[in-house]
């Protein structure tokens, strides 16, 4: 549903967090220093300019510098992941690199963007969210988000004819989140919830089984236990966390075959299309390299059964993908993987939290991780369009996401797919 967004309590809080004084809204400018210097005049001295993407290669070191300073962590945008899907996805899928420099040059904010179809597009241009990636949430500075972000807006304003840009799939309560609502609050700017829904995630703290029993039953965590007993019964079972870049590149191939092995085979697998298997193998080596990345195996007599690729950034950790042998579904091996998953995640005492990617209502991680994060999607109009043009482009897109919705249900219910 498309409505207009307007959380007053939220824009106090981004107000509070990043420090706009009472007396600003009286007509009186005080100063907000960071590290000593006044914010408003380092962001007029803000520059953003596009890059393409040998110049983001050849920028790694300050891009990975800005990550681990960003505001809200995306390890969907970190260089490892973002670099890997960029080379070798089909150039029509390439994103316009859109960096923010301070004037020292340090980068302060990425923003990668895909332009709608002048034809067939809705107007609206978003932050690259493909379908390998769980997150869209740019990377801005944690000290000057909200000036980093208004800089890109006024790029957009200049170099592009969008009526508006879209932040695909970020926190909806997150850091960044304020940070928009501080920046939108001070242009003035029109912001429409395009989608918002909750998944599932697995916050610090608790007992595993008192957790899978909280978003099941204890009905189904004794199923569960059966279900483990039969595994046993077979063979040798075991929890095996793969690290190293050379223990990754073992595991990458392991999780391809077991993938290609089941439901997906043919609509989506990593191995049905040599460029998705390329890309798989560069991301999990470059992100291993930075201790990154973790492949994680249930394994019958040390052969794989459930496999799950884990991204880590910030003390936030993404189960980005999960596989199985479909020849035990009766034994339930993801489900059993992601027992043991939970188990090493409330062993850590660095974890923020666990984030599912999954979707909405997922039949499996939902009935053992109870706790929810919400995501949304929300457009931003650019202020020289004209309002009307920005409200339409965002019933078009309303629309256009409806109609994707049935057909997506229609054609499961023909081809009696399973939900992933």
């Amino acid at each position: 549903m498309v409505a207009q967004f307007l959380n007053m309590k939220g824009v106090a809080l981004a107000m509070a967090e990043f420090g706009l004084a009472d007396g600003r809204a009286a007509g009186r400018r005080t100063p907000r220093l960071v590290a000593g210097v006044d914010v408003e005049e380092a962001n007029a001295a803000f520059e953003a300019k596009e890059f393409s993407l040998e110049q983001m290669d050849a920028a790694q070191a300050d891009w990975a510098d800005l990550a681990a300073r960003a505001l809200e962590p995306n390890a969907f945008y970190e260089p490892g992941f973002a670099l890997a899907a960029a080379r070798h996805f089909p150039v029509s899928e390439r994103p316009r690199f859109i960096v923010v420099r301070a004037r020292a040059g340090r980068m302060m904010g990425l923003f990668p963007i895909v332009a709608a179809n002048a034809l067939t597009g809705d107007g609206l241009t978003r932050l690259w969210l493909h379908r390998q990636a769980a997150l869209a949430t740019p990377l801005v500075d944690r000290d000057m988000a909200p000036e980093a972000i208004e800089a890109f807006l006024e790029w957009m304003e200049t170099h592009s004819r969008s009526t508006g840009v879209v932040f695909s799939r970020m926190p909806a309560d997150g850091r960044f989140r304020l940070a928009l609502e501080r920046a939108i609050a001070s242009a003035a700017r029109n912001v429409k919830i395009l989608e918002s829904y909750q998944r599932a995630a697995l916050l610090p703290g608790g007992d595993a089984d008192e957790l899978c029993a909280r978003a099941g039953s204890k009905k189904k965590l004794a199923e569960m236990r059966r279900q483990t007993r039969r595994l046993r019964e077979m063979g040798r079972l075991t929890f095996e966390c793969h690290e190293t870049p050379e223990e990754i590149r073992v595991a990458a191939e392991e999780f391809m075959v077991l993938e290609a092995s089941g439901w997906k085979a043919g609509r989506g697998a990593f191995l049905s299309e040599p460029a998705l298997a390329t890309f798989l193998r560069s991301a999990t080596r470059m992100l291993a390299r930075e201790s990154r990345c973790k492949i994680q195996s249930l394994r019958l007599n040390g052969q794989p059964i459930a496999m799950a690729i884990v991204l880590e950034s910030q003390g936030r950790s993404y189960c980005w993908k999960i596989a199985f042998d479909e020849r035990l579904r009766a034994q339930a091996p993801g489900v059993q993987l992601i027992y043991e998953q939970t188990k090493a995640h409330l062993a850590r005492g660095d974890l923020e939290f666990a984030d599912s990617c999954a979707i909405a209502n997922h039949p499996l991680i939902d009935k053992l991780w109870p706790d929810r994060i919400g995501v949304c999607d929300l457009a931003v109009s650019l202020r020289s369009r004209r309002e009307r043009d920005f409200v339409a482009s965002c019933r078009r897109d309303h629309a256009r996401r409806q109609v994707r919705e049935i057909a997506k249900r229609a054609a499961n219910r023909v081809l009696r797919r399973k939900v992933s």
